[in-house]
Formats: C-alpha cells, structure tokens, sequence
C-alpha cells in the first residue's frame, strides 16, 4: 500500500507558491468550462465528501485491527489526494481553478487548498504510523474524527462553490440564448416590413408584377415561420428546468 505522506510544511510551501502564480493562472484558465466539464467537477467534487469519510473510519478500523481495513483506507487516501490535485491545479483533462471565485476559495480567505491539504496530511502521517504497527491513541482518533468533520465542511463549500459555477454558467447561456432569439425577431419582423412593401410594389406593378408577386408571398411565409420558431424556442425555454 502507498500512503502520500508530505512534510508539516508543504502545505504552506504549496499555497504560497499558488497565491504568487495566481495572476499567471487567470490569463491561462480565463474561460468557464462547458456544462459537461462542470458536472463532472461537481461530482469530483462531491464525492470527495463521501472519501473524507470512508478515510476516517477505514483509519479507526485499522486501528482496531480489522482485517483489510489498512489497505483500503491507504487506497482512499491516494483517491483523496489525486481527486483533490485534479480539481485545484488540473490537468488530464480538467481544468483547474479558472474564476476569481475559485481563487478565494482555495487561495484566498477560503484557504479550501490548504485546510483539505491538511486533512490529507494529517490522515498521512496515521497511515503512516498504522503501517509501522505504532496503532492510535485514543487522543489521535479523536482529532482524526475531529478533522474529518473539518475537511467534510470544506469538501462541501468546494462542491457548493463548482455547482455555483455550473449555475453562472446556464444563466450566461440563458441570456445568449434569449439575445440570439431577440436578433432573430428582429429580422423577422424587418423581413416582414420588406415582403409587404413588396407585395405593394408587385400589386401596383400589375400583370407585369407577377412573378415578382410570387416572391414576395413566400418572402412573408419565411418570415411568419422565422417568427414562429423564435417564439416556439423561447417557449422551450422558459419551462426548463433551472
């Protein structure tokens, strides 16, 4: 089993190191992520709660001896540090922190990157001690359950804050939506000035206008159905679910 077991003093090394390339990071990661990108975050995100928790009690098992309990808690704990890795500095596929909201939290007063960090820390070092048969104290157990109840109220503002992203997200593509149906009246509607204003011009032109009447009818249809899908696509959206 491989335990990641960092020194006291990586996660400060690690956040100062952040907050001094953050400025470098919003030029990189400037642009919000798609509504694919952003549920899969979330569910990173989510069930990163639910490894905070199977970490603490696979540790109190093995403390207690519990066959296999040491192996798997030495798996979830590298599931906890690689997810937390994806989600805070990227790569393979995700994209890190790319809002200024992100930045707070992690970086910022929300200090979400170092208190997670010291959750995995601090879980390290017991693993680490259950390994070499040293076993945890009843004072040890108690501030790893303690820390878990921390780290499960980070997990839980980091989830908050990826579904809030998603949330800013659907209204922008709400409002680009409504713009793009806005623009398609409008042409409609201007369509429809022209093709009446043609069918006058036709009338007036009589039997030489004829043909030139024709178009104009179907000029007025094309715009009567451009009308008719705008309405029917903000008819849509207005009872999606939001």
């Amino acid at each position: 089993m491989t335990v990641l077991a960092l020194s006291p003093g990586t996660t400060a090394t690690a956040t100062a190191t952040t907050a001094a390339t953050n400025a470098a990071a919003a030029t990189a990661n400037a642009s919000r992520p798609g509504a694919d990108t952003l549920s899969r975050l979330i569910n990173l995100a989510g069930r990163q709660r639910m490894l905070s928790q199977r970490l603490a009690l696979f540790a109190v098992l093995s403390a207690l001896a519990h066959p296999e309990a040491l192996a798997q808690a030495g798996e979830v704990h590298r599931q906890l540090a690689q997810a937390q890795k994806h989600l805070q500095d990227g790569g393979d596929g995700w994209p890190g922190l790319f809002s200024p909201a992100l930045w707070q939290l992690f970086d910022g007063p929300g200090q979400a990157r170092a208190r997670a960090q010291a959750y995995i820390e601090l879980t390290g070092r017991l693993l680490a001690a259950l390994q070499q048969g040293q076993g945890l104290s009843l004072a040890q157990q108690s501030e790893l359950v303690a820390a878990s109840q921390v780290a499960l109220a980070v997990f839980q503002q980091i989830t908050q804050a990826f579904e809030e992203e998603a949330r800013i997200l659907a209204r922008e593509q709400q409002r680009q939506r409504d713009r793009l149906n806005e623009e398609i009246r409008s042409v409609a509607r201007e369509a429809r000035v022209v093709a009446f204003n043609a069918q006058v011009s036709a009338h007036r032109a009589g039997p030489g206008g004829a043909e030139f009447a024709v178009v104009a009818a179907r000029m007025a249809t094309i715009t009567e159905e451009m009308d008719h899908l705008a309405q029917t696509a903000q008819s849509a959206q207005s009872v999606r679910p939001r």
